[in-house]
């Protein structure tokens, strides 16, 4: 059942779409108002960004993948000068690199390049933008790419979590959905941020943006400002099902064992804290996973801790490894009883200071060298904008922390583990009775884990 929001969003951009140019075949994807455009502090690299977002009006996973995909065939395609051939080319001599990545909410091109050629980087973007060849084969080369990498094929970490966040994020596809040919004209976005300080280049982000068409009609707020005003934040719980999702492979030697969970922290240092402490139970070779489990019991090569960062104070927080089958229960036990012990505040403070100074570092380094990484902060800081000064108070906390503190409130800052979602993969024995009575989930082969997160959220809801 399509929800109230979800036919507003759909009828709403469908009108704008017609108001526009009702003899193009193409989507116009654009907002109505002027876009928003910030300027950050740059780049430490010698290489420039500019990030545009375009607001997503239905964030189902069949809509977002085809957004997707239709960016990724109009920036990687052809224009009306330049074949595609050219266009690659071009970028592989000038180091220009495109980026797309999604949220809820937002549809983000980031394009980078070398300081010295950031300004004919941008009139290459105007012509990619504004003079796009279209190709349904290309399109439909990029929507393959972007279809989500089956979790129990690969049985990675990363592969299971991408899933766990898409369900976080994107509604699932009605049966009578239209995936659509592909074909979009990205204009307008609603946001424009510009990692530079080149004076030539602000010029040119200001002309770029200006030209982007966009819906003539008489909305005249934001498209997704006048949404929002209209219906109402109403988002989504951001939250994930306790229990047990198996995905039973006898003929397999190897079992993932992975705890997850959604989790909202009540501020920013909440949030850094307790991303220090998962760091310290299994981020790096440094952390009780890798000492214990991979080096004093030699039982998993890769015992590891994960924690996502999804938007403003929200994180997926897990710990994982991919043990023998006949023994994951053990590793199972053991991985509790770590998690446990750090959670009742035993705690090295040599080892946590150490992990924080690890963390901090990370955030310094990829603030001024990532192109999408910096970006995205700003954008969880800031979804519509900013008016005024600029400031992420993530960035503070790591000077005013203290680790003393952070150790003390560990039971707080780390939920039970009771609470996390788990997740196993592979061979060995099915989950005890006890494990299976807080809720289970046998996924069949070939199935999304979105099939049993659906299935245990549904129980959970009764």
């Amino acid at each position: 059942m399509q929800t109230l929001k979800g036919r507003f969003f759909a009828t709403l951009f469908v009108v704008l779409s017609l108001l526009s140019a009702q003899q193009v075949r193409a989507e116009l994807i654009a907002t109505t108002g002027d876009a928003n455009i910030a300027f950050l502090t740059p780049l430490k690299n010698g290489i420039s960004e500019l990030t545009l977002v375009w607001p997503i009006d239905r964030p189902t996973t069949e809509r977002v993948a085809a957004l997707r995909a239709g960016l990724a065939s109009v920036v990687s395609g052809g224009t009306s000068s330049r074949s595609s051939h050219k266009i690659a080319k071009y970028k592989q001599l000038k180091g220009i690199r495109h980026y797309i990545e999604t949220s809820r909410h937002n549809l983000m091109l980031t394009v980078s390049a070398p300081n010295e050629v950031f300004p004919e980087t941008l009139v290459h973007l105007e012509n990619l933008l504004l003079e796009p060849e279209y190709s349904d084969g290309w399109y439909a080369r990029e929507l393959q790419y972007t279809n989500p990498i089956k979790s129990t094929r690969t049985r990675r970490p990363e592969h299971v979590l991408n899933e766990v966040a898409k369900f976080l994020e994107y509604e699932p596809d009605e049966a009578e959905a239209e995936v659509g040919d592909g074909k979009f004209r990205f204009g307008q976005p609603i946001q424009a941020i510009l990692r530079s300080g080149d004076e030539e280049v602000e010029r040119r982000t200001l002309r770029l943006v200006n030209k982007l068409p966009r819906p003539k009609g008489k909305w005249e707020l934001p498209f997704a400002k006048w949404a929002e005003a209209l219906m109402g934040t109403n988002e989504e719980a951001f939250t994930l099902p306790t229990g047990v999702i198996h995905f039973a492979d006898p003929d397999s030697t190897e079992m993932l064992i992975l705890f997850v969970k959604a989790e909202e922290f009540a501020d920013e240092a909440d949030q850094v804290g307790t991303n220090v402490l998962v760091d310290y139970i299994g981020a790096n070779q440094g952390s009780e996973m890798f000492r214990i489990i991979r080096q004093e019991m030699r039982a998993a090569y890769d015992p590891r801790s994960d924690f996502v960062v999804m938007g403003k104070k929200k994180a997926i927080i897990s710990l994982s490894a991919t043990v023998e089958a006949v023994r994951w229960p053990e590793i199972h036990q053991k991985i509790r009883e770590i998690y446990q012990s750090v959670r009742s505040g035993k705690i090295e403070q040599e080892g946590l200071e150490l992990q924080f100074g690890q963390l901090d570092r990370t955030y310094y380094r990829d603030f001024f060298t990532e192109p999408a990484w910096g970006t995205r902060q700003y954008l969880h800081e800031y979804p519509e904008g900013a008016d005024g000064t600029i400031e992420i108070p993530l960035f503070g906390v790591f000077q005013t922390l203290s680790l003393e503190e952070t150790a003390k409130n560990s039971n707080e800052l780390l939920p039970p583990l009771d609470d996390f979602l788990l997740i196993l993969i592979g061979g060995g024995n099915s989950p005890s009775d006890t494990m299976q009575s807080k809720g289970y989930c046998s996924l069949p082969k070939s199935t999304p884990l979105r099939y049993c997160l659906d299935v245990l959220s549904n129980a959970e809801s009764l």
